[in-house]
């Protein structure tokens, strides 16, 4: 028999911790408990109630000749849900699990049954003949409680992914809205105001056309983060546009110190990337490392054929400690493993440091 558990997890347990949970373990002692029992005393009535009316035997020692098979064929086939449980653990590979699991278990209940009947004859142990018939009726009668435990275990299954995905989608949105909070904190903290009105404010005596321009380039950036945080996913031309507003006061303010060479494909500006991820890295890229004349930092944002998107920046660390929460890469990781999408690539040597982001 197969046997099922109704899983609950705790909201403190992580998305791999409850996966695991569902595709690693059954945790039904007590149906185990109760199951076994019950449905050898069904079967016992079912199949072997000549045996203990007509030929003399007690219904105790029917129910624990049934009770004995029924333990072994659960078991067995608890190992055989365990195993395309893992093979397959994704809802949508479902159909082809239930059938290659159902075809397996079939397989091994009837090899037990008819192994457990042809002992039986042997040993002449209810003395009397078996007969194929009573072969077929125990074989038809465990395929069934085969089907209906399988039945509710999926349902179970089913329950358990649902209440994953809503838990997910939960999460996806708090992800969000950490990330809009943090990136939101950084751009408008005093810091980063005050770096921006100082050379705004050199720009308006020594070129006023360009300190106009600078005030339009800090407002597209400004507007951008305010109408994306209520966005999950944006064009990646949209946020090439923010970049190139932000890059621009970033260049304002380092002149040659700063370079950003952009090589994306046409093709590709219609996908969709969370919005501010590159933001981010650049502005990571601008924290950690010197930025100078002597020392030009150089950030590549460039396509690849695999279509993935790749940054990648000089390092040139700062030999001061700067100060940081790590939540910019942590976003990042957290909005593409959300979506179900694949993990981000984070590598680094002696001389560069990239990010390669998968592109929706």
């Amino acid at each position: 028999m197969l046997s099922f558990k109704v899983n609950t997890f705790s909201p403190s347990l992580s998305m791999k911790e409850t996966k695991l949970i569902l595709t690693n373990k059954l945790r039904d002692g007590w149906l185990l408990l109760i199951g076994i029992p019950l449905v050898a005393f069904v079967l016992t009535f079912l199949f072997y109630s000549d045996e203990w009316l007509t030929y003399g035997n007690s219904f105790g020692y029917c129910y624990f000749t049934k009770l004995t098979t029924t333990t072994i064929i659960w078991y067995i086939n608890r190992e055989i849900l365990l195993y395309f449980r893992r093979r397959f653990p994704s809802i949508e590979n479902i159909t082809k699990r239930i059938l290659l699991q159902l075809l397996t278990s079939f397989l091994v209940t009837t090899l037990i049954s008819i192994a457990t009947t042809e002992l039986y004859s042997i040993t002449n142990y209810w003395n009397r003949t078996i007969t194929w018939q009573d072969t077929v009726y125990n074989l038809l009668l465990s395929y069934v409680f085969v089907l209906i435990i399988s039945g509710v275990y999926e349902a179970v299954y089913y329950f358990a992914h649902w209440r994953l995905s809503v838990k997910e989608a939960e999460e996806l949105k708090k992800a969000n809205l950490q990330s809009q909070f943090e990136s939101l904190k950084s751009q408008v903290s005093p810091h980063f105001l005050f770096n921006s009105l100082n050379t705004l404010s050199s720009l308006i005596e020594e070129n006023p056309d360009m300190a106009v321009k600078f005030v339009n380039q800090l407002s597209k950036v400004y507007r951008y983060l305010l109408q994306s945080n209520d966005k999950e996913l944006t064009t990646l031309k949209d946020e090439i546009d923010f970049l190139d507003s932000y890059i621009f006061l970033l260049k304002t303010r380092f002149g040659e110190g700063f370079t950003v060479k952009m090589e994306v494909s046409d093709e590709l500006l219609s996908t969709l990337i969370p919005p501010l991820t590159l933001q981010i890295l650049v502005e990571n890229a601008v924290k950690h490392n010197i930025v100078s004349t002597n020392k030009p930092l150089r950030i590549s944002i460039s396509s690849r054929e695999s279509g993935t998107l790749s940054v990648v920046n000089n390092l040139q660390k700062k030999t001061i400690n700067v100060a940081s929460t790590g939540m910019g890469l942590a976003n990042i990781v957290a909005k593409y493993r959300l979506l179900n999408k694949p993990s981000i690539r984070i590598e680094e040597d002696q001389n560069e440091f990239s990010v390669t982001l998968p592109i929706i």
